[in-house]
């Protein structure tokens, strides 16, 4: 997604994506954000802190996530500022971005490292997961857990995190 237009249509060109994919061996897993191509176009003068590309960041999660797919954050054209990068690629990662588009091998790791779970969420995951588990055989619905207030939602999001633990082999 580069422009405009693009944003104001992502609905409809995923569910066209999604649809053409019945019919075909191929299958749309991924939407990534282009976020030079979108400041050139709205005519937005590009930040350190990239404010001007907010809302269109969002846009982009939330129409992935509606349709099951991937969303691809935008590529850090300062290549060699790993600070930089870092903040990018732990923002994206908290904004609900799987990934994120590189241009150099130097910022594979870092990104690597962004978006894939600690050992410690991985171990807070594992241990939340049996804790609904133990909850659930006794019948309640909702409890606290290291000082949280957990139901659904917080087990769906323990879950994922051991999937994608266990994807990248953590």
């Amino acid at each position: 997604m580069e422009s405009a237009k693009g944003l104001m249509n992502l609905r409809e060109t995923l569910q066209k994506a999604v649809s053409l994919t019945d019919m075909s061996p191929f299958r749309l897993a991924a939407i990534i954000f282009g976020s030079e191509d979108f400041a050139s176009d709205i005519g937005a003068s590009r930040t350190s802190d990239a404010a001007e590309l907010m809302f269109a960041r969002q846009q982009v999660v939330a129409a992935a996530k509606a349709f099951g797919l991937q969303a691809i954050d935008y590529v850090c054209i300062d290549f060699k500022d790993t600070e930089v990068l870092a903040k990018q690629s732990e923002e994206g990662a908290r904004w609900g971005f799987t990934g994120k588009s590189v241009i150099h091998p130097l910022q594979v790791p870092i990104v690597q490292q962004a978006f894939s779970p600690s050992p410690e969420k991985v171990a807070w995951a594992r241990g939340l997961i049996l804790a609904f588990q133990h909850h659930q055989q006794e019948g309640k619905g909702s409890f606290e857990y290291e000082g949280k207030m957990i139901y659904k939602p917080a087990l769906l999001h323990a879950q994922s995190i051991i999937q994608l633990a266990e994807s990248v082999k953590l």
